[in-house]
């Protein structure tokens, strides 16, 4: 009788001896029985941005009369775009992935010899291969597990830490080597751009020509498409194509005329006829506001 009294005293004596040795070793100030360690955060590299197309269409057809400006003699109108074009795209955020072309809106506008600046894109850099990110440990089950738990996190926060240093020195070389190709294709693209000479072109003007190039550019080029027109907006051609721009953003510097009232004529005909092809409905800017800029803040409010 008393032995078994003695053996139910001492089996509760020494559980509570093992709770207090666990809550000895992984107990805080407050009393609080195993903490759970804090692990190290890691972040991922985030996936590449959506490609976004630009392409710049250049009324050359603008015959300069004395309806349209006096105040622009030739070239004036044209040169100008073309310089506004080279500022803008510096400006504008590329990245590795995006693509440029640039056309001249004539008589003929869809006449390959018209484009100024063929399409070309920034090259992507090399995708590195990334560490294995280390697996994060499993929490402690129960109280007796609270050391070694504690023990497979400092591991892990080490691994962590060393993993994050890796990928952090990958992604600094890719973007160093993004920045470069972003740069350098900048840097030809506006060669280009300043080396182009507009002719002028008194026969008419295929603004619809020059949809049609932009939306067969758009429509083989996945992304996000931005369009931006320079032009006085009347077409004398009438070309019957009606292509399909895709849901791209337009922005339309409008070329400067003497007459204020000249200078809206058909403009909510024209934000409707861009509606027709699928694009968004397009901002137009007053010539003195087609600066580059204006141009760069319309195409980046977009987005990507």
């Amino acid at each position: 009788m008393t032995r078994g009294r003695g053996l139910g005293v001492a089996l509760p004596l020494a559980a509570a001896m093992l709770v207090t040795a666990c809550g000895g070793l992984g107990a805080d100030q407050n009393g609080t029985v195993c903490p759970a360690p804090s692990l190290t955060p890691i972040a991922t590299p985030s996936a590449s941005a959506t490609p976004v197309t630009y392409g710049f269409l250049v009324d050359r057809a603008y015959t300069g009369d004395a309806k349209r400006s006096p105040s622009y003699p030739w070239p004036q109108l044209p040169r100008t775009a073309l310089d506004t074009i080279a500022g803008a795209l510096a400006q504008v955020d590329l990245h590795p992935g995006d693509s440029v072309f640039g056309a001249w809106i004539s008589h003929n506008s869809n006449d390959v010899r018209e484009i100024f600046l063929p399409l070309g894109q920034i090259p992507k850099s090399a995708v590195s291969e990334l560490p294995t990110a280390p697996e994060k440990p499993k929490a402690a089950l129960n109280q007796l597990e609270c050391n070694d738990y504690a023990s497979r996190v400092r591991a892990y926060n080490t691994a962590a830490q060393d993993w994050q240093s890796k990928v952090n020195d990958i992604q600094q070389r890719a973007a160093a080597t993004d920045a470069a190709a972003v740069k350098s294709f900048i840097d030809r693209a506006q060669a280009a751009i300043r080396a182009a000479s507009p002719a002028q072109d008194p026969v008419g003007t295929d603004i619809f020509g020059g949809l049609a190039v932009a939306g067969g550019v758009f429509g083989i080029n996945p992304g996000r498409h931005k369009l931006v027109v320079f032009s006085d907006m009347t077409d004398t051609v009438g070309n019957p194509v009606r292509p399909d721009l895709g849901q791209s953003d337009v922005v339309v510097g409008l070329y400067h005329r003497d007459d204020p009232s000249d200078q809206s004529t058909g403009q909510k005909d024209w934000e409707a006829t861009f509606r027709k092809l699928n694009a968004r409905t397009p901002v137009f800017l007053p010539w003195a506001a087609t600066t580059a800029d204006k141009i760069a803040e319309q195409l980046k409010a977009s987005g990507r």
